[in-house]
């Protein structure tokens, strides 16, 4: 009869929210935002490498809220395939450097997978997914959270097989 205890350790360790988790992606749920910014969003403030985006950035920056609560995400095309973005603060102004990602077109070219999202995120959820292959290489699934003052945390990774990088 010693099992039990230990079963019973075992079940509330895998329905607990960690262990979920640890099995697959995030949702965008697990990040909630308890309030979204409704004033008018900051002028950015450009660092001298992001001016060669500036008319992107600061076009992007007087979009209503878009993803965590205080941030707009201006999306600029880098190819057939190629996304970049960053990240402005609706309230500060403060602008951070997202990365460009391409798309694995070999995975992409799977049934199913054609209308997956490269970039995905929400004004309700800190939680920023990207599928594909961030700065054109190692290609899979990441999930970040933003951390205020500070840009995105890389919260979850898991790569594609060899055939699709």
């Amino acid at each position: 009869m010693k099992s039990v205890p230990i079963l019973g350790v075992l079940l509330c360790v895998m329905h607990s929210p960690f262990a979920q988790r640890a099995t697959g992606r995030p949702k965008f749920s697990d990040y909630p935002v308890v309030q979204i910014y409704q004033g008018k969003p900051a002028v950015p403030i450009l660092s001298k490498d992001q001016r060669w985006y500036r008319t992107v950035i600061r076009e992007g920056a007087k979009s209503k809220v878009q993803f965590a609560g205080h941030y707009t995400v201006p999306i600029f095309g880098c190819g057939a395939g190629c996304a970049g973005f960053y990240l402005v603060d609706s309230i500060t102004g403060k602008v951070y450097d997202g990365f460009t990602v391409a798309d694995s077109f070999a995975w992409i070219a799977r049934p199913g997978n054609e209308n997956v999202r490269r970039i995905e995120f929400y004004p309700n959820s800190r939680l920023f997914r990207i599928t594909g292959c961030p700065g054109e290489t190692n290609c899979g699934f990441y999930d970040y959270e933003v951390v205020d003052g500070a840009g995105l945390k890389l919260v979850y990774k898991k790569l594609l097989s060899q055939e699709f990088q």
